[in-house]
């Protein structure tokens, strides 16, 4: 299973599956590679934001106006 971040920053990710975890951080427009979850069911991945300790993502608009858009999406392959 491939992990991308398509963020301009580092994030950290979590991964596991029923028996197996792993985690770590993905450099921004970096990839990580885990193909031991790769034919496994219920595996479950999480991201956040890497300021230290991880947190949630956040995002402070300074000027808001018609027509601005905040986007953020996870897209499954």
């Amino acid at each position: 299973m491939k992990l991308f971040n398509n963020t301009s920053n580092e994030v950290y990710f979590g991964i596991s599956a029923p028996g197996v975890g792993d985690c770590g951080n993905i450099a921004a427009g970096g990839t990580a590679d885990w193909p031991q979850y790769d034919n496994m069911q219920d595996v479950n991945v999480t991201f956040a934001a890497m300021p230290n300790p991880p947190s949630p993502f956040d995002l402070t608009i300074n000027d808001t106006g018609t027509g601005k858009v905040v986007t953020i999406g996870l897209y499954l392959e």
